[in-house]
């Protein structure tokens, strides 16, 4: 399971010392890790400074942790939207003796995020995985890649759906350029496949460098589009225009995408930055114009 790990201010070493038990990687200003309890814990190294880590890593997490600290601010605030326009259900938001849990409760309560359960430690979470596989896409995002000798192109990434086989045909998104997965590594052993919510590194035969300057994952679906009519739902504490502006962003599968709205007849309009797959559930919009301490979360779409 991959858990997102959330905070206002900056996690102090103590503070990890208790959550995780290793390091893995670093990608993307994402920090991978693995709990005690062996589930792959994600964080974003430079929020609050940019809202775009935190989407990505929001974006492929099953379930999250969100840290209450001593005092809730205003990016408590920007987190909890987030979680609310997200399309997670699960989560637990991780107390000590100095957090402010009544000012928390008293703010969030009507929120998603204030009825997480609370716990002291992650050997109270529900470890099992209640997500389901989305339409039969099996998709792997692209978070690096490099040449191993003697064997070629390897991709390193999250399996964001379905089930990968050594042996399957795949497509490079959005090219659509077809590879074959020759082996398939998981926490450095080797596997003849793997599933949903693991970090995985895939050995692809016909991808050359070039290929990772356009193509952000591999999928057993080439059917990607820009344009798609969606249901857009605006938060009531932005008060811009999303549909004047142009500095919209959001994350699918671990990847930002840029995007503009438009309305056309009686219908909401989304262009995506690059051609995606068709996403399931809802899609967090923020604005990467405003400030940190103002809220950047725009609300949510979802595709029709």
């Amino acid at each position: 399971m991959i858990i997102g790990l959330f905070s206002a201010k900056e996690i102090g070493e103590k503070k990890l010392e208790q959550i995780i038990s290793k390091k893995l990687d670093s990608v993307n200003n994402m920090q991978i890790a693995l709990t005690r309890s062996g589930d792959i814990i994600v964080y974003p190294l430079d929020y609050p400074n940019s809202i775009s880590t935190f989407l990505r890593v929001l974006s492929i997490s099953e379930s999250v942790i969100f840290v209450l600290n001593q005092e809730v601010s205003a990016l408590d605030a920007e987190i909890a939207l987030a979680i609310e326009f997200s399309a997670l259900q699960k989560g637990y938001v991780l107390t000590d003796d100095y957090s402010d849990t009544q000012s928390f409760d008293a703010l969030f309560s009507k929120y998603k995020l204030g009825k997480l359960p609370k716990i002291r430690e992650l050997a109270e979470i529900d470890r099992r995985s209640d997500s389901q596989s989305q339409a039969g896409a099996s998709t792997v995002s692209i978070d690096k890649h490099f040449i191993v000798k003697g064997i070629g192109q390897v991709v390193l990434g999250f399996v964001l759906d379905g089930t990968v086989k050594k042996g399957d045909k795949m497509y490079l998104l959005p090219s659509g350029k077809q590879v074959i997965v020759k082996s398939i590594q998981v926490m450095d052993e080797d596997k003849n496949s793997c599933g949903k919510g693991e970090h995985v590194g895939l050995a692809l035969n016909n991808v050359d460098d070039k290929d990772f300057d356009v193509n952000y994952s591999v999928s057993s679906s080439n059917e990607v589009k820009s344009e798609f009519a969606c249901v857009f739902t605006k938060t009531d504490f932005y008060k811009l225009d999303p549909f004047a502006s142009s500095v919209l962003t959001c994350a699918i599968n671990g990847r930002n995408f840029g995007l503009n709205l438009k309305k056309e007849n009686e219908k909401t309009l989304v262009s995506f930055s690059k051609p995606i797959l068709k996403s399931q559930g809802s899609i967090v919009v923020a604005d990467t114009s405003l400030a940190v301490g103002k809220n950047r979360i725009v609300g949510a779409l979802s595709i029709d």
